[in-house]
């Protein structure tokens, strides 16, 4: 953000006569540490926070975050009264959606609504009808499980299982939910968590030495640095992922690894990185009895520090640099208006010089610009671009290093039909078969709307499944030895006699389970 800020300040075009300024407050992932910092951003009693170009009392008439859709939610809420506007770069839950409840909230991130359409799609496209299910046990969670169980509805594809990662992260409940993994036949296993939550749960995957599953990642964790770790990404091979759209932003790795403490001394956030990138410590009352030794200032961030310089795979990021030229271009539309013809009450045009978030909200609204990147960012109707996904594959060498490889895309604006784009040739399979899917010569371009007949349905998945022959096909094609009748939630409905011991279990378990999501 602060980068981005720098470029446009720079910019002698866009906004002419005219500096950003900025106030960063770290929220430490928590909702209400969230909601106190937003309220004291706009408010401009916050002490703690990192700012620049600022003086005087800061009223900021926009916020641009959270990156979690819950403390949006809780956020939105609260802004939403003022008329503040709130522009999220990460926080993907359908249910903020709602313009009537969340009319001021904006996001450069598609909705989870596409996405859990995009999984069901992949699903459907290559035959896996046999699937398990597993999500964090919070909005982000429930409001995507509840989306995919719905694009599932009459296509045959059946859940086996659906498990929910507690936020405690008990775990007893942890080693439970991998326990369920591992004893399912379902060995598709379809996520729907934030980062943290998967990452806790892999570990768990190691320990058991789950090495059968083929994972599904969301945009959460499909390109998350939190898992190149050896032991994890080695079970990993071959997680297929839908990744935000990625873009090459000139400049920013020059920016980083100029980024030093000597430099910003008065920048908290760069302090924390230094530290905890290189182990030491700039506190100035460093004692040399500490077991943490203290930092030179002569550190090689650019040698040492790749996981923070690495600008490769800028997804999340790119959506963060949208979100400041989305407010910066609303503003130059503003410098625009002219008096007399302004789109507020007898003509009048906003106020530059103390912007009124309401009258910034306006203009936000109806921003249409082209990125110094190239892609053109506007907000449809609900505040929300237009829904475009990468499709990724986990590729991973003999050390264990992970490659994210680009194997398709999922573009909405494609219309029905259009939207996925897939290279079979390039994907390596997960669950133990990396190297058995070289004779796949064949590219599945598109993949057409879920048909309304289940022989047609069938079909289309056969035709799918004969690309991926011979070996490739034979192993991935366990769902279908396994399907049985689903019900209109997805769920798993065995064919039994009722009369059976077995069929009542098996009746209570499932009746459980629907209590167990009521109460949820």
């Amino acid at each position: 953000m602060i980068f981005t800020v720098e470029e446009i300040n720079r910019d002698p075009v866009l906004l002419p006569n005219i500096t950003l300024g900025y106030l960063v407050a770290d929220t430490c992932l928590a909702e209400g540490t969230t909601l106190s910092a937003a309220l004291a951003l706009v408010t401009g009693q916050e002490e703690t926070v990192s700012g620049a170009e600022c003086s005087g009392i800061p009223m900021v008439p926009v916020i641009i975050g959270d990156a979690r859709s819950s403390a949006s939610i809780v956020v939105a809420d609260t802004l939403g009264v003022f008329d503040i506007p709130m522009v999220s770069y990460f926080a993907s839950c359908a249910c903020l959606s709602d313009r009537r409840r969340f009319h001021s909230f904006l996001r450069t991130v598609p909705s989870d609504a596409f996405q859990a359409k995009a999984m069901a799609r992949l699903l459907n496209l290559l035959g896996w009808t046999w699937v398990g299910v597993v999500a964090g046990d919070d909005e982000y969670g429930k409001s995507g499980v509840q989306l995919l169980l719905k694009e599932l509805e009459n296509t045959g594809i059946c859940v086996d299982y659906l498990e929910f990662i507690p936020k405690s992260h008990s775990q007893s409940r942890i080693r439970r939910i991998v326990e369920r993994i591992q004893s399912s036949t379902a060995r598709v296993v379809v996520t729907f968590a934030i980062a943290p939550d998967i990452e806790v749960l892999f570990k768990e995957v190691v320990v058991q030495n789950v090495t059968d599953k083929q994972w599904i990642a969301t945009e959460a964790w499909s390109t998350s640095i939190l898992f190149f770790d050896p032991a994890s990404s080695s079970l990993l091979a071959g997680t297929i992922g839908f990744a935000l759209r990625r873009a090459v932003i000139q400049g920013l790795g020059d920016f980083l690894t100029q980024l030093s403490p000597v430099k910003q001394p008065n920048e908290p956030f760069v302090k924390d990185v230094w530290e905890e990138m290189f182990q030491c410590s700039l506190a100035q009352d460093w004692q040399p009895s500490s077991k943490i030794p203290k930092c030179t200032g002569s550190e090689n961030l650019e040698k040492y520090g790749h996981i923070y310089t690495d600008v490769s795979q800028l997804r999340v990021t790119y959506n963060v640099y949208k979100a400041v030229y989305a407010i910066a271009n609303a503003i130059h539309n503003m410098m625009a208006c002219q008096p007399g013809r302004g789109p507020f009450e007898n003509g009048e045009c906003p106020d530059v010089i103390q912007l009124k978030p309401r009258q910034l909200l306006h203009y936000l609204n109806a921003v249409n610009f082209t990125t110094p990147v190239g892609e053109l960012v506007y907000f449809e109707d609900n505040g929300e671009p237009s829904a475009s996904y990468d499709i990724m594959n986990w590729h991973v060498d003999e050390s264990g290093a992970v490659n994210f490889i680009q194997v398709g895309q999922f573009d909405a604006a494609k219309g029905p039909g259009q939207e996925l784009n897939i290279n079979l040739e390039k994907v390596v399979w997960g669950g133990g078969w990396a190297d058995q899917c070289a004779s796949v010569s064949q590219t599945f371009h598109r993949y057409p709307a879920l048909p309304a007949h289940q022989d047609h349905l069938k079909t289309q998945q056969s035709t799918v499944m004969d690309i991926l022959q011979p070996k490739a096909a034979n192993n991935l094609q366990w769902q279908r030895k396994e399907q049985r009748d689903c019900d209109t939630s997805g769920h798993l409905t065995p064919s039994l006699n009722h009369q059976e011991p077995t069929s009542i279990i098996s009746s209570l378990v499932h009746g459980l389970l629907d209590l167990r999501q009521e109460v949820n």
